[in-house]
Formats: structure tokens, C-alpha cells, sequence
């Protein structure tokens, strides 16, 4: 959860608090990580995943978290690990945002 909450801090302090103060910041986060955490349980290569990160940093880190989760056969487990890590990645991005919105 460290690496996470460093890397989702340094996604934030890129945006502006604008932005952070509507929480469609955290949407897009926990959509991207839903995504990233459904290519990883139906066999995406993570070579591939890579390569759509792009340039992105903090893609590609979300893309190591990813495939350090195991890979399950079973449709029910696979939506389970999509959906902890999808909320995972939002509440970090939530906590983080009303930290900022604070200082």
C-alpha cells in the first residue's frame, strides 16, 4: 500500500485541485485500474500491458501492481481481484486528494 499511496500521490500532485475537488481524478484512477486488473486476469501479456502504458510512470507502476496479483482461472475470483484493486486505487486517490485539499 506504500507504493501505492507514493505513486497515486505523485499522479495528484501532477493534476490540479480544481480537478481534485470534483473527484473525477479518482474515477478515471479506479477506471484505469479496473481495466489494467481485467487485461491482467483474462492473459493479457504483461510485455503488452507495458507497451500500452506508453511513457507514463505511473501506468507502468499500476501495470507491476497488476501483475504482481495472481492470475485466477475462476470468472468469480478474477472479478473479485479486479474489484479490490480498482477500489484500492480509489481510496488511496480519495485519501490523498483530501489530504491536499487540506494543506
Amino acid at each position: 500500500m506504500k507504493a501505492l499511496t507514493a505513486t497515486t500521490l505523485a499522479l495528484l500532485m501532477a493534476l490540479s485541485v480544481p480537478a481534485l475537488a470534483e473527484k473525477s481524478v479518482c474515477k478515471q484512477v479506479a477506471n484505469l485500474a479496473e481495466n489494467m486488473m481485467e487485461a491482467r486476469q483474462i492473459g493479457v501479456s504483461m510485455v503488452d500491458a507495458m507497451g500500452a502504458a506508453g511513457d507514463s510512470a505511473i501506468i507502468k507502476r499500476m501495470v507491476v501492481e497488476a501483475y504482481e496479483v495472481r492470475r485466477f482461472k475462476a470468472p468469480v475470483w478474477q472479478a473479485t481481484e479486479v474489484q479490490d484493486f480498482r477500489d484500492e486505487w480509489f481510496m488511496v486517490c480519495y485519501k490523498v486528494a483530501a489530504e491536499m485539499k487540506e494543506s
